[in-house]
This record gives structure tokens, sequence and C-alpha cells, in this order.
């Protein structure tokens, strides 16, 4: 089949109720033959169709774009059989366009196969509601949900589409004893497919019947996205809800006659079963949502028997079931392993409630063999309700963490968990030093167990899934869970649920595994009033910095006004470097001026715009700030032709920018060593919240040593006025000094802010460490360096440029006059 077939259905309808020319839309996925269709090209076709024989046969031209922006027109006629008014189960249209063209010519393409089940005025034949029984003969009175709790207001087409027919299926097989008994058909496969994705083709309300496509496949992501089609590997069939059993009962069939051509293919062999049904109820061996099973109604020795699958969904919609409710099984086990903790008479502290937002957390995980990974922990049932805490925002700070009067015991709850791990293997560095990543293994665990809400611990038996050869599916339920959740007011613990997972098993037992490490940063109603009453301070402090840059700038150039004899004094270097400054989050973040992007996968904060509110004010000050730096610098260089002085002046600039600039460029390159050896090292992911694992990057390493530079800006002027032996106010103090305090104040501020409270990537609003370096070493040393430069700039103005300058090492005065001589 190919991707245009919805093309087709249009193109069919205009033909049999319309006139009988149409327009047909060809995907890029064709195999050309010579020329590379990177987009659709487009048929404009007519022709004939005999009602008789059922055959279309219609010819036209179309035009296509290559990638390199070549036009074609390709010729073709298309020819399709087998159309008829109405249709069934077993109808099937097959067809071919062929190319017109000679085959050394541009416009040539290779035939196309078509293959295609009509949906116009389909009818069940195979289904009804005499047939259920026959249907689900294979299928057991499990205990389901009904159609209507399912459905909750919404047709059933429109639900079964969000719920089954945009899933993907894990496949277990059960008791494929060789390859030829696993899967429908005569054939053998390879490769198992791992899962199964339900697309519909037709589909009706009022008599819940469905036309269904299956498709195998051995790859969960492929399943997802790909819509190439494969009769070889898909089933097609017709299904029917049973309101009995509450089970959507499906009989397949398969694509015939499909090895060499497709135009003698036919639909049979309806001989396989599908039953999906949706569990009331989950244990910690059983958290699918959606399950099903598929069969053979033949027998043992027949051609194309196999042994039943289970398919199970992949993803969890326990909220599309708000009646679904959770069996603990594992009393016994957690009793004897995890015993109650007594509560100390002085330890009268405030856990997380067991149904509050904090027990939802991401983590970081070890080995002891030093693997690192990263994982979530999502609570699934607390007691016997479901925990409903799916997403934190904003609003649920104030919501989800009720502040008690006094303390009070708040005793032991049930508690089940989901818990998923990604490991990151370090990169492997070859000959030429490339990183090749070894894909992660992931880790799914089902836990239940006891949460102390008066001690903050939490003690669970776990099993995992296991993925065996031919896809059996096990599982290992010998594993422990052991966390120490942070209590909500103070900060013992270091602020951080620490934990471990460790298997219970012999250590010669092959399921072993050696235990891990687990830390994640805790979250509490405290650190959160923290957090918001930061992100309001750091807007502040950012919107009165910009504003005191903006202040200083045009201080400056008051005074540039009021003493212009001074500007030709001031360095050109030290306003490039400045203008640069307030230009780059203009470029870097130009979007914000125009439209918010939110393209985080997970949001911490829903503020109603305050936060972009705040880059729109960043970036208009910027603007403000570089058009009066633009200013001030095109007025001192205009001011140089003008003076009598000038040549001088051309002299110390230059010998200021040959000072500066190899300074500049070998601090870049040490940067970009640096950052490499580190990448060299190892890739580590550290935990900085509990939502995002981030990794500086060479960009982000670029971005601070720029900020570094900014921090510096009086470093030109200082050499200049060596340079030049200056002791003109070429600068007034409100200026170098208000510039100085904006460029400290943030490294200041990192040093004074406490960091109890959890930071949250996306939320450094006023000390960014991807726009400067932070750290104890580094926000001693730049404000000592800040202060230092404008002490010596008033000192240079004071008492001269070489004032610093011990007077062995100054310039002689017959020296510096020697470039204010003309050349005759």
């Amino acid at each position: 089949m190919i991707e245009g077939s919805f093309e087709l259905q249009g193109l069919l309808e205009s033909i049999l109720y319309g006139s009988g020319s149409s327009q047909l839309s060809v995907p890029p996925r064709v195999p050309p033959a010579v020329a590379d269709y990177s987009n659709p090209f487009i048929l404009k076709l007519h022709g004939f169709w005999s009602e008789s024989s059922g055959e279309l046969c219609m010819v036209g031209t179309g035009s296509a774009l290559l990638q390199e922006g070549t036009l074609l027109t390709p010729v073709a006629v298309l020819k399709l059989y087998n159309i008829k008014t109405s249709s069934s189960i077993t109808t099937l249209i097959t067809g071919t366009l062929e190319s017109l063209s000679p085959s050394n010519d541009n416009n040539y393409f290779e035939t196309i196969s078509i293959l295609m089940p009509p949906q116009l005025n389909y009818k069940f034949t195979i289904v009804s509601g005499d047939s259920v029984d026959e249907i689900s003969s294979e299928s057991h009175f499990e205990e389901n949900f009904p159609i209507d709790s399912v459905l909750q207001g919404r047709s059933f087409c429109s639900k079964f589409t969000s719920l089954v027919f945009r899933n993907v299926f894990n496949l277990q097989y059960t008791g494929c004893r060789s390859s030829k008994k696993c899967l429908p058909g005569d054939g053998v496969i390879a490769n198992l497919p791992c899962s199964i994705s339900l697309s519909a083709i037709n589909c009706t309300d009022v008599l819940k019947r469905v036309r269904i496509f299956l498709k195998f496949d051995d790859n969960i992501k492929h399943s997802r996205h790909d819509k190439r089609f494969d009769p070889s590997t898909t089933l097609i069939g017709e299904g029917i809800w049973d309101d009995k059993k509450n089970q959507l009962h499906v009989l397949l069939c398969r694509f015939l006659d499909i090895e060499n051509s497709w135009s003698n293919a036919h639909v049979g062999d309806c001989t396989t079963g599908l039953s999906l049904r949706f569990p009331t109820i989950w244990s910690i061996k059983e958290t699918s949502t959606i399950m099903g099973k598929i069969w053979t109604n033949k027998t043992e020795d027949d051609s194309g028997y196999f042994e039943n699958i289970v398919f199970r969904s992949t993803e969890n919609h326990m909220h599309a079931l708000p009646d679904l409710k959770y069996e603990y099984t594992e009393h016994y086990r957690v009793r004897n392993l995890c015993p109650e903790k007594k509560l100390g008479r002085n330890r009268k502290r405030r856990y997380p409630s067991p149904n509050s937002i904090g027990m939802k957390f991401n983590m970081l995980v070890e080995s002891s063999e030093g693997r690192t990974g990263w994982g979530s922990a999502n609570a699934l049932t607390v007691n016997s309700q479901l925990y409903m805490h799916a997403r934190l925002s904003f609003a649920s700070i104030r919501d989800d963490f009720p502040k008690p009067t006094r303390w009070g015991p708040q005793g032991r709850a049930n508690i089940s968990y989901r818990i998923d791990i990604k490991w990151h293997t370090p990169p492997k560095l070859t000959d030429e030093d490339n990183a090749s990543i070894v894909p992660d293994e992931k880790m799914e665990i089902t836990a239940e167990g006891i949460y102390d809400a008066d001690t903050g611990g939490l003690c669970m038996i776990g099993c995992r899934k296991l993925d065996q050869p031919l896809g059996n599916a096990s599982i290992d339920c010998g594993i422990l869970l052991n966390f120490q959740f942070a209590p909500v007011k103070g900060l013992e613990n270091g602020g951080y649920i620490r934990g471990e997972i460790k298997s219970i098993r012999e250590k010669s037992d092959l399921l072993y595994f050696d235990h891990l490490d687990v830390s994640s940063v805790a979250y509490n109603r405290e650190q959160a009033r923290h957090t918001i009453w930061t992100m309001d301070l750091e807007i502040a402090l950012v919107v009165i910095s910009q504003t005191l840059v903006c202040l200083s700038v045009r201080s400056q150039l008051y005074h540039s006004k009021r003493h212009p004899n001074r500007l030709p004094f001031t360095s050109l270097v030290m306003l490039v470097i400045l203008a640069l400054g307030q230009l780059s989050p203009l470029v870097l973040n130009y979007e914000a001026l125009f439209y918010h992007k939110n393209d985080q996968g997970t949001v911490l904060f829903q503020t109603g715009g305050w936060l972009e509110a705040n880059e729109v004010i960043i970036r208009i000050t910027s603007m403000v700030a570089f058009l009066l730096y633009f200013r001030i610098l095109q007025q001192a260089f205009s001011s140089r032709s003008k003076d009598g002085n000038g040549k001088g002046l051309r002299f110390a600039e230059k010998m200021t920018l040959l000072v500066t600039l190899p300074l500049y460029v070998s601090g870049a390159i040490i940067v970009l060593l640096v950052d490499r050896a580190n990448y060299k090292r190892d890739i580590v992911l550290l935990p900085i919240s509990p939502v995002d694992y981030w990794q500086r990057s060479t960009l982000d390493d670029l971005k601070s040593y720029a900020g570094l530079i900014s921090d510096g800006f009086l470093l030109p002027q200082i050499l200049f006025n060596i340079f030049s032996n200056s002791r003109e106010n070429a600068l007034r103090p409100s200026f170098y000094i208000g510039t100085s305090l904006v460029r400290l104040l943030p490294h200041v501020y990192e040093l004074y802010c406490d960091h109890s409270y959890v930071e949250y990537k996306g939320t450094f609003i006023y000390a960014n460490p991807a726009e400067n370096f932070f750290s104890t070493v580094w926000d001693v040393i730049i404000p000592i360096g800040v202060l230092l430069f404008a002490a010596i700039i008033y000192l240079q103005q004071q008492f001269g440029g070489c004032c610093i300058v011990p007077k062995r090492f100054r310039w002689s005065e017959s020296y510096e006059n020697i470039p204010m001589v003309s050349e005759s």
C-alpha cells in the first residue's frame, strides 16, 4: 500500500459520484529509478471507469520538485482493478502507477504497486451480534471495565482512537516452541516482532464495530511513526464490542498471494482471533491499562498454527479509568523485609504526606560498578485510592502542601510505585576522538510497600520486567527498595531523597544484580516558598541592573557632551566590548521579543506570563543600552579625526588591541581545551533539579567566557591610558562605577545566596551560569578584579595613565612624542 491511499479514496469518490477526472498526490517515499523525489509529486489525471469490470484507467501529467530545485514533469498512467460501489472484508483494490517516460529520462520513475482496502459503502460481513460467541470462544471472563466506564461520555470511535489505535502493545509469546509456531502464516521469520500496533479503517459508533489493520513490528519506536505497509506482517480484520464480557473481539485475515506481485493479492485465511479488554484490577505483576491476546482457530497439526500471544499496552492511561483498583499482594514479604521504625522523642519532624506532590520525584541512579543513569518514580496508588498528582504546577504549590497547626502522627500507608530507569553509558572514544554512544538500557520496576509519614521512610518490594529470547517476558520480584525522604521543614538529609535498590537473591542467581544508590532533590513547601520568593527577587534585580546600565551610559553621554575634548581619550575597544555584551542576549534570544516559545518537556512553574514579561523587559533595556553604547562609540570614533593628537591616540588604540586580542583569543582556546578534556574524561549527568539533568555544552562555556570579558571591560581603557599616558577624565565616575557594580553584583549575590532551596533549570534569572563563570573561587576573584580595575581608572585619571607602571618601565617623553610628529 502506498502512502497516497487517502488521496486515492478521494479520487475514487470523485469518480464514482462525480466527474471522471481528479488529482492524485503521490508521496515522496516511492523509490524512483533516476530522479530523487524529495517532495510529493502531483498528478492531474483523466480517464474512464468501467462499472461492469470494475477497472479504472487514467492518464495524466504532473509536477515534482527535486531537492536541488529542479522541476520535473512526470507523465503516468494509473490502473486500478476491482473497484465496486460496495465493499466487504474480502474486497481489495489493486493496481499500478506506471511512468510513460523513457527509462533514461529524468522524469521516469519505477512502477508503483498499489494495494488498498476500499472504504466506500463498506459492509461488515464476518462479525455480527450472532457471531460474538463464536469469535470469543478463546477468551475468558476476566473482570473488565464496561464500555460506558471507558467511554466517559465520548463516542465509541473517538475513545478507541485515542486509547487503542494510537497505542503500541508489547508482545509476550506463550509456549512458542519453534519459530514456525509463533506467528500467523506459513513462513518463518528470523526476528520475532516485539510489538504490534492497531489502526482503524472503518468504525461505527452505533453498532460498536471496527475494521482494523494489525501490524507486527520488531521495534517499538518504528511502530509509533512508521506508516510503511508490509502485507506479510499485516493482518486485516473486523471487530465488535461484547457487552457481556466487556471485550473487543476481532476476527483477522491475511493477505494472500503477495510473494511476487500484488496484482493477484486477495484477503483470506480468516482464522486468527483477537480479544482486547480494559482490566479493572492492577497488581505488582500487572499494571497494563489495556490487555489482550491473539490466537488461532486452527489445530496444532494445521499449517499456520501458532501458540497464543499476549499483548499489553506500553503507555499508562490510569487517569482515563478513574475506577481502577489496585490489589496489594506482597503484604507478607513487606512485613518481613520492612520493619516499622520507632519514632524518637525528639524526632518530631514533618515529612511529605502520602498524597502530596512530594511523593513523585526524579532521581539520579548510580550502580556499584560506576554506571550512572536517571529515572523517575511515580506513585500509582495510596491505600485504595489512585495517586492523582500527575503534574507539578504553580497552583499546586499552594494547594498540595497544607500547613498543619501543630505536629501529629500521620501513620503508615500502603503505596505502590512505577519506577523507570535509563542507564547512560559513557561515550567510547575512537582513534579519531569521535564518540559513539551506546543505546540506553532501561529498567522498569513496579513496586508496592509501606510509606511511614512519621519517619519519611519508604520500603517496597519490586518486580522488574526482563526481556528474554523469543520475546518471552518474565518478571524478577526479588527486589527491595528503600528510600528516605527529606523533612518538609529543615534541611536534614541534605535536602535530598536518598535510597537504594538492591536484589535480595543469592549472588549466584542469574537474576542477581549489585545494589543501586539513588538520590533526588527533595521538594517541599518551605523550599517552594523560598524558590518563588527568590524568583521574584532575581527578576527585580535584573530589571534594576539593566536600568542602572542605561542610566550609567546616559550619564557618560552627558559627560561627553559637556566635555567634548575628553571624548577622544575613550577606548574604542572598551566600547565595542560593552556594546557586544548588550547585543549578545538580543541575538541569542531574539524570538523573546515577539513570541513565547515553550518547548521544554517538563515545566516546574506555570507563572501566567510573568517570566515572559521579564524576558521582554530585559531585551528592551538591552536594546536601549546597546543603542546608547553605539552612539558613544560613534561619537568617540568621529572625534578622533577632529582631534590634533589623533595619530597618537590611534597608536595607543592599536597597541591596546594588539595586547587584548591575543589575550582574549588565548583565553577562548583554553576554555575549549578544558571543555574537550572534560568531555574525554567522562560524561556524567549531574542532577541540578528533580526535573532535569543538565550538562554544560561548549556554547555555554563560550558564553560564560564572554561574560568574563565583559566583567573586565575596563582593561582596554587601562591599557589605552598607559599607552597614551593620558590623565584626562574620559570616563565619568558614575559610568565606570555604575557599570562595575552591575558586573560584580551577580557574583556577590551568588556568594550570599543560600543554596538550601531547589534550583531548577530555567530559573537562573539573575546569576545565570550560562552567561558567566559562577563558583566560590570565581565569585571572589571577579569582584576583586572589577573593583581593582575601577580603582586603577580613578588613579590614572588623577595622576596619569602610567602612574601604576614602575618608573623604569614608563614611556619616555621623547618616545611619547614620536607618533605625533608629522611624516614630513
